[in-house]
């Protein structure tokens, strides 16, 4: 089975996803490898310089890191390998976050540092029947707003305009990366960029030998049954099981599959008997039978339903639940909130609407609306991501059933 390395693919393994192991250097790959273990073998492929991170060879030595990279061997341009002439230590693997002594332990770290739902292929050249060459993919995803084509062949792509600022301020961090803006300035060569990506799609991006890659993810179109943020995500009859420490960074933080599902099941959205359907966007792999790593979550043309339903329902707690300071001033049977958390949610619902009402509004920023209501209602405690972007909602329902419980027991 010939391809990019020039041999016979031995195994494709897409990590940590199923029965693989986290790390290639695991000993159940041992038997791929002529020096008997996988580690050894692994640290022999990256002395012959024959390692590759999409398609970027780790320096085979020390020597030869000092060559070619001095500044430091990069993955989608981020050091994950680099020297420390003070200390004279190495900071190496994933983004450079370890230590070791020597380079080629550093070496290994890097190898060994690609995340999960990510594939490395052991590559045969010379017919022995042993990996002697190993490409490894490290890709992130984006979720495309915009594509422009420039008269010089070069392609740009954005994935939305968001008032950072002003949203962290008032919301939160709605996203975590900064590739792909109206300001980074990413340009892809037409030969780079996969000519079935379109607007509303989610794509995976790297850098290689030849500059930025853009990739459409593997879609799964069906009905969101079930799912659980970090563990799995059910369409229709089948469950893809998520994968720790991928980078959806750069995707609206309402589209990375975790926080989709949170808002998608809290408004009661998933297995709905209209059978609205939304897409799953994976990371695709050699084996179409096997499945990378959730990339991201999107509504698509049903963006619009999925965010009048959620309306509904938050104009209902906005209707039965009165504003009060302390709750003698309501009925012992009627709930309260603060006057503030009943603005607050009075707000989101109008914000939502107006979201709605513009005819410029994308598919992603009314599933933005979508989250932005479930966590005013339901708050962002319980959810990593919110906590993590900085989004401080306290929860207007949990606040209405404590009130009717003071109100009652006052």
């Amino acid at each position: 089975m010939p391809d990019s390395a020039g041999g016979t693919l031995l195994r494709a393994v897409v990590l940590n996803m199923g029965q693989e192991a986290a790390r290639i250097t695991d000993g159940r790959y041992d038997r791929y490898f002529k020096q008997g273990s996988a580690s050894a073998g692994v640290a022999a492929v990256i002395a012959a310089g024959r390692f590759s991170i999409n398609g970027l060879p780790i320096p085979a030595s020390e020597a030869d890191f000092r060559q070619r990279t001095p500044d430091g061997y990069q993955v989608n341009q981020i050091n994950w390998l680099s020297h420390d002439p003070a200390t004279g230590h190495w900071k190496a693997g994933f983004r450079a976050q370890k230590t070791a002594a020597s380079y080629d332990a550093a070496a290994l770290e890097v190898a060994t540092g690609i995340v999960a739902g990510l594939e490395v292929r052991l590559y045969d050249t010379d017919g022995d029947r042993f990996a002697d060459t190993i490409e490894a993919d490290y890709k992130e995803g984006v979720q495309v707003q915009d594509i422009i084509r420039h008269a010089d062949g070069a392609v740009c792509v954005l994935r939305g305009e968001v008032d950072t600022a002003r949203r962290m301020a008032e919301e939160g961090r709605v996203f975590d990366g900064q590739r792909f803006t109206a300001t980074s300035g990413e340009r892809i060569a037409t030969t780079n960029f996969d000519p079935q990506i379109k607007p509303g799609d989610v794509a995976l991006f790297w850098w290689g030998p030849s500059g930025w890659v853009m990739q459409r993810a593997r879609e799964v179109h069906g009905v969101f049954v079930d799912g659980s943020d970090h563990q799995s995500y059910t369409i229709d009859r089948t469950a893809y099981q998520d994968a720790m420490r991928f980078s959806r960074d750069n995707l609206f933080i309402s589209n990375r599959p975790g926080e989709f599902v949170n808002a998608q099941k809290f408004f009661g959205l998933n297995g709905n008997t209209e059978g609205l359907k939304v897409s799953l966007w994976l990371v695709p792999t050699t084996d179409p039978m096997s499945s990378g790593a959730p990339v991201g979550m999107t509504s698509g043309p049903n963006a619009r339903r999925f965010l009048s339903q959620a309306l509904v329902q938050a104009r209902r707690w906005l209707s039965e639940v009165s504003p009060s300071t302390d709750g003698t001033d309501v009925s012992t049977t009627q709930r309260w909130v603060a006057p503030t958390l009943h603005a607050q949610l009075r707000q989101a619902i109008a914000r939502a609407q107006a979201t709605m009402d513009a005819e410029v509004s994308t598919n992603s920023q009314l599933d933005y609306q979508v989250y932005l209501l479930y966590l005013t209602l339901h708050g962002s405690a319980d959810d990593i991501g919110a906590k993590f972007g900085g989004y401080r909602q306290p929860g207007f329902i949990p606040a209405a059933s404590a009130g009717l419980l003071r109100a009652a027991g006052s």
